[in-house]
């Protein structure tokens, strides 16, 4: 007989001898001594678990010359002939090559036929989830009802496609991924028993490249001692396995961490020129962040496995960055390998990745521009020159004062904050920009405080037909400003009904809104009542035309007073005659 591969000659012939499965082989050791027996059994879970090599053992332990047993002999004749393949009551059917109607009905009319050595007939379906839809349905009415002496084992690596239908008819049975050190015990006595020289390190390389399948670790090590007779050394796995290595990981994380977008470039290039998957360089430099990652949040973890078990370097490298900083560089270069996939050249996600990791704003970046912005708000406090340089700067950056690049680092709030406080010819703002700063009428000169106070009523007036509300400037035109502080407005009315009606709280508070945007700082509102000084310079007086001779009814005060608020005319109405 030829050579025959490691997983095949070290196939679990038992329920003992299953790594990595004890709640399964319990569950079936159990049902097997109290005959709790069911017809139909679903194996799900990845590849490399043990689904195949658990189907063969329960028909072994169904079949038995010693059975039903949990503990098959491997010694009797259906045993070895279920163990070499040549059994004629145990079916083995590929689903991914025989998935039509067709083959379910042939296996249908098979299924009527009594065992020929055990007891019982024995139906594995591997890839189960392969089968048409046509062909499941073919399925469901024997699966449900077989015969007493027929067993159907179903397997698949994708339980999400098996109808619900077939779920319910079955017992599920979910094989979970192998440890890394089981996986590296079951290689060890795999490797001792086939004369193999085999390194630690290389064995656990092996076991964590397999990801959780046995089979996997049992190919990659038969690989191995094929490539090499004098012994398996790490350096071997890695150039049999295309892995990068840690110190090229290592080299990598040093530049990054000094953002050397050079030393990462040219290290990149490097190792595709021999000839190394760039998707694997980052897979690798993923997993070491990772690595750094949680050895930062917990040193003393022991129990989790790392990209490197050298604490040293865990602990030099994860000092040189921050927890978000590890973060958002594994989303980075998860984001790269994903795009890797589609991409026409796969280095160029990988560089732009790379970039983007060395040209990252750490927390310190961003505290030192914290401390810079409350450093300018400091000088802005403060007023003086070093102000009125930064403001024009923020306005104008191609001032020689200060750098281009510096003003354009500038926040808009800080901009926005200088142009308010600047000096009005440093930004070449109009004189009106800046409100006016008012002093008591008892502290002010008379002309001064009637050109300030007519220019502010002006303003008022104009912002309030402005902004829409035309009714409350119909009512506060009525009155005039006489009184204007840091603190208060006093308009004074001729009228009472516009002076009790401009004092409510709804029209008050518009109309010193209105005051606090011209004036800048907060203006209260007092109305009071009194005889009018001379028009205001805001309201032009009419021309004087000839008034025609009016009836004495017409000059009642109330009737004067409608007519100024609302406009129109007097029409008199006639009185009708009577009949």
């Amino acid at each position: 007989m030829g050579y025959v591969a490691l997983y095949r000659r070290w196939r679990p012939q038992d329920f003992d001898n299953l790594v990595g499965q004890e709640h399964i082989s319990k569950t079936l050791k159990n049902a097997l001594a109290t005959g709790k027996i069911a017809h139909a059994f679903l194996f799900a879970g990845p590849r490399g678990t043990g689904k195949t090599s658990t189907a063969k053992i329960l028909a072994k332990a169904l079949n038995c010359d010693h059975g039903p047993t949990p503990t098959p002999c491997n010694a009797c004749p259906n045993c070895e002939r279920i163990t070499a393949g040549t059994s004629m009551d145990v079916f083995e059917v590929d689903a991914a090559s025989n998935r039509g109607i067709d083959e379910i009905r042939d296996l249908r009319e098979t299924v009527k036929f009594a065992p020929v050595d055990g007891r019982y007939k024995v139906y594995i379906i591997d890839e189960v989830h392969m089968l048409t839809t046509e062909a499941f349905n073919a399925l469901l009415k024997t699966l449900e009802e077989p015969p007493p002496h027929v067993v159907f084992i179903l397997a698949t690596t994708e339980a999400h496609k098996i109808p619900a239908t077939i779920h319910s008819r079955c017992q599920r049975y979910d094989f979970h991924r192998i440890g890394v050190k089981e996986i590296v015990a079951r290689l060890t006595e795999v490797a001792d028993q086939s004369g193999l020289d085999v390194t630690e390190e290389a064995l656990k390389l092996i076991a964590i490249h397999a990801d959780g399948g046995l089979r996997d670790a049992l190919s990659v090590l038969d690989q191995c001692a094929a490539l090499d007779e004098d012994g398996i050394t790490a350096d071997k796995v890695r150039q049999l396995l295309g892995l990068i290595g840690h110190q090229w990981v290592w080299r990598l994380t040093e530049s990054l961490a000094d953002r050397d977008a050079r030393a990462v470039l040219l290290g990149l290039d490097e190792l595709i020129n021999l000839g190394k998957d760039v998707r694997q360089v980052l897979l690798e430099m993923a997993l070491h962040i990772r690595s750094l990652m949680l050895f930062k949040a917990a040193p003393d973890m022991e129990n989790i496995e790392l990209y490197s078990e050298d604490r040293t370097v865990l602990k030099e490298h994860s000092a040189k960055f921050t927890h978000s900083e590890l973060v958002k560089m594994i989303q980075t270069l998860n984001e790269a390998v994903n795009e890797i996939k589609w991409a026409p050249e796969p280095r160029i996600p990988a560089e732009m990745a790379l970039l983007s990791i060395c040209r990252r704003t750490s927390e310190k970046d961003f505290q030192a521009l914290v401390e810079r912005v409350a450093a300018l708000e400091g000088k802005l406090a403060g007023g003086g020159t070093a102000v009125a340089k930064v403001a024009a700067a923020a306005v104008n950056p191609v001032l020689p004062s200060i750098p281009q690049q510096t003003a354009a680092s500038v926040p808009p709030v800080v901009k926005k904050a200088f142009l308010a406080n600047s000096v009005p010819s440093a930004v070449n703002a109009p004189p009106t920009a800046a409100p006016a700063v008012f002093t008591p009428p008892a502290e002010q000169e008379q002309g001064q405080e009637t050109a300030n106070v007519k220019e502010v009523w002006d303003r008022v007036l104009k912002e309030l037909i402005a902004s829409g509300k035309r009714s409350v400037h119909a009512c506060v035109a009525q009155g005039q400003l006489v009184s204007l502080t840091d603190r208060q407005a006093v308009i004074q009315f001729a009228a009472a009904f516009p002076k009790e009606r401009t004092a409510k709280a709804d029209y008050r508070g518009m109309v010193e809104k209105v005051f606090n945007d011209v004036c800048g700082k907060p203006v209260q509102v007092q109305c009071t009542l009194g005889s009018m000084s001379p028009p205001q310079a805001a309201v032009r007086p009419p021309k004087p035309v000839p008034a025609p001779q009016e009836d004495p009814e017409e000059q009642h005060p109330a009737l004067r007073q409608a007519v100024k608020l609302f406009g129109g005319k007097v029409i008199k109405q006639e009185k009708s005659e009577s009949n």
